[in-house]
């Protein structure tokens, strides 16, 4: 959920950047569609993001999250998370992304100042990290902020404030956020049902298919936005990660 203070400094250890992906986030984003896009795991507008760079970026993810739970003492260690939930996380960041950037083309702007904050403590939380799992992190983590710096930066361009006061921020924001909803009428968005992420109001949710549902207890226990320890121990290997 969009928060409405944009440049706004995390405290967040990297333990918890990283960790998102277990939280069963609702993830701000854009209305439905129905259509059919073979190969594709978003569709917001013209543009997509491939199943291939969803499995890419969670793979690179997943090793920045490893890399995290061992700099960890063993009372702050999360424990292995199911790749699902990594997958379906990083599709709705993503997402998010394509949504922000597609906005910022529309408005010819660039993300306010927030968003480089952001980027610069997650640089600095993975400063030892390998660059391709640097950038990972960035489009993941960093993709909230990136939407909501966006869409501060058109409400700055369409009101005329540029000031820097909360209230002004905030003014900035629920005006961008207006105009990303007029954009999202006049296009179409799709994300893969395979991700669980269902669209309502103009949100992406975390929720179960309801064309589809568990039958046995141990799958249902994979529907879980935090599922049972015995349940990720159960998992194969290439299906978790930790």
């Amino acid at each position: 959920m969009i928060s409405n203070r944009p440049a706004r400094r995390s405290r967040a250890s990297l333990r918890t950047l990283i960790g998102l992906a277990a939280a069963g986030l609702l993830l701000a984003g854009c209305g439905s569609s129905i259509g059919i896009h073979p190969g594709s795991a978003a569709v917001i507008g013209a543009d997509s993001v491939s199943m291939d760079r969803i499995d890419s970026t969670s793979t690179l993810y997943c090793k920045a999250y490893v890399a995290s739970q061992q700099q960890q003492s063993a009372q702050q260690q999360t424990g292995p998370v199911p790749m699902g939930l990594f997958r379906s996380y990083v599709a709705g960041s993503l997402a998010k992304r394509l949504l922000g950037e597609q906005i910022a083309d529309q408005y010819a702007v660039q993300p306010a100042s927030g968003y480089q904050s952001q980027v610069s403590q997650l640089r600095s939380a993975l400063a030892s990290a390998p660059s391709d799992q640097l950038d990972a992190v960035i489009d993941v983590a960093a993709a909230d902020a990136y939407l909501q710096n966006v869409q501060v930066a058109v409400g700055q361009k369409l009101t005329g404030n540029e000031g820097q006061s909360n209230s002004d921020l905030k003014a900035a924001l629920q005006r961008g956020q207006v105009a990303t909803q007029d954009w999202l009428n006049d296009h179409d968005a799709f994300i893969d049902p395979v991700f669980a992420l269902s669209v309502d109001g103009g949100k992406f949710s975390r929720r179960q298919d309801q064309t589809s549902y568990a039958l046995s207890t141990f799958a249902a226990q994979g529907s879980k936005d935090q599922p049972d320890p015995d349940y990720i121990s159960a998992l194969p290997a290439a299906q978790r990660c930790g």
